[in-house]
C-alpha cells in the first residue's frame, strides 16, 4: 500500500526533473530516498546476499551519511553512504559510486578497514560480549564479526568488464594455486554490482537483487517502473517520484548531480597521470598549462550541466569548484 507523503514545494519543479516520472536514484539524494525503509533495505541486502528462509535478515538498524571516525594517529573519518547492523551481528556498509577514479581499489579498502574496526568496537560493547566473562572476553580480543561492503557502481567493476556483479575475499596464494577457492574468512566480504551492466528486462528479473537493479538502472529512464507486484518497492518508488518530492529533495538532487568529492578524486589521478607522463613540465609552463585545463574542465562541467536541465544557480556553485 503506498504511504501517503506531504509535500511541501515552494517552487516550480526544475527542468532537469520535468517530464520525468522519478529522481535518479545512482545520485546521492534520491539512493537515500529509495532505501530509507528498514523493508526496502532488508529487501535489497537480502537479495544480494542471497539469504533464503529463516537466513533472512530478520532485525535491521541503519543510517544515513554515518561518519566513523579514529585517531590513527591523526585524526580520520570516512563517512558511509549507509551503514547497518544486522540482529545477528553482521555489519555493513552500502556505496553509491557514480564517476570511477584512479584510487577507487584504494578507497574501497580503506573504507572496509574502517568498517571492520567500527564492527569490532560495536561488538564489544554489545550485550552479548558483556555478558562473557572477563577472562572469555580476552580469549576472543581478536575475534571480528562479519562485515560487508556493497559498492553500486554506475560503472564497469575494477577487474570484470561487462559483468553486472562481482566480489572480492582474502585468499591463500598456495590455495588458489592448488585449485581450492575457498576465502580465508567468510566474514570479510566485498560486494561490487554495476549499474549500467545490469541488462535484464522486467521480464527476466527472478530476483530481490535483480528488483533493486533494474530500478537503479531505469528509474532515470523518465517513464513509470513496475512494482514487480511488491509493496515495499511499490512505496520505494513513491519515496522517490518527481510529484512526491517537496524542494528540499529536489534542491538536494539537483545539486547533487555534480559532486565535488568524486570530482576531486578523479582528477587527482589525471593529475598523477599527466606529471608521470611529462605532461606538466616547468613551472611556468606547467602552470600554464594546469590553468588552461582548469578552465577547459569548467566550460565542459558547465556545457554537461546545461545539457541536463540543472538551474543557472546550480550551475554557478558547481563552476566555482576548483
Amino acid at each position: 500500500m503506498n504511504k501517503t507523503r506531504k509535500v511541501s514545494r515552494n517552487r516550480p519543479i526544475p527542468e532537469a526533473f520535468r517530464g520525468k516520472v522519478y529522481l535518479d536514484p545512482t545520485y546521492d539524494p534520491a539512493f537515500k530516498e529509495l532505501f530509507d525503509s528498514e523493508d526496502a533495505l532488508r529487501d535489497f541486502l537480502d537479495g544480494v546476499l542471497g539469504l533464503e528462509g529463516d537466513d533472512k535478515i530478520k532485525t535491521l538498524r541503519f543510517s544515513f551519511d554515518k561518519a566513523v571516525l579514529f585517531r590513527v594517529p591523526q585524526r580520520s573519518k570516512v563517512v558511509f553512504d549507509i551503514f547497518a547492523t544486522t540482529g545477528s551481528g553482521r555489519f555493513l556498509n552500502v556505496e553509491m559510486q557514480r564517476l570511477e577514479n584512479d584510487f577507487f581499489v584504494d578507497r574501497t579498502i580503506l573504507y572496509k578497514a574502517f568498517l571492520v574496526i567500527k564492527g569490532r568496537k560495536e561488538m564489544e560493547i554489545s550485550p552479548e560480549f558483556k555478558a562473557l566473562t572477563p577472562e572469555q572476553q580476552r580469549y576472543r580480543r581478536y575475534l571480528l564479526p562479519e562485515t560487508i561492503s556493497i559498492w553500486i557502481c554506475d560503472f564497469d567493476l575494477p577487474d570484470a568488464k561487462g559483468e553486472y556483479r562481482d566480489e572480492w575475499a582474502l585468499y591463500s596464494r598456495h590455495a588458489v594455486r592448488e585449485g581450492k577457492t575457498v576465502p580465508l574468512s567468510g566474514k570479510n566480504r566485498y560486494i561490487f554490482l554495476s549499474v549500467p551492466n545490469f541488462t535484464k528486462s522486467a521480464d527476466e528479473v527472478d530476483c530481490a537483487a535483480d528488483v533493486w537493479l533494474y530500478l537503479l538502472n531505469h528509474a532515470r529512464d523518465g517513464g513509470e517502473l513496475p512494482d514487480f507486484g511488491s509493496g515495499i518497492v511499490e512505496d520505494a518508488l513513491e519515496r522517490i517520484r518527481v510529484e512526491n518530492a517537496d524542494d528540499e529533495l529536489l534542491q538536494a538532487q539537483e545539486l547533487n548531480m555534480t559532486t565535488k568529492e568524486d570530482y576531486e578524486s578523479w582528477m587527482a589521478g589525471k593529475v598523477i597521470k599527466a606529471r608521470a607522463e611529462g605532461e606538466i613540465v616547468g613551472e611556468s609552463r606547467g602552470k600554464a598549462e594546469a590553468e588552461k585545463k582548469a578552465s577547459d574542465r569548467t566550460a565542459k562541467r558547465i556545457d554537461y550541466l546545461r545539457s541536463m536541465g540543472v538551474s543557472e544557480e546550480i550551475i554557478a556553485g558547481a563552476a566555482a569548484i576548483k
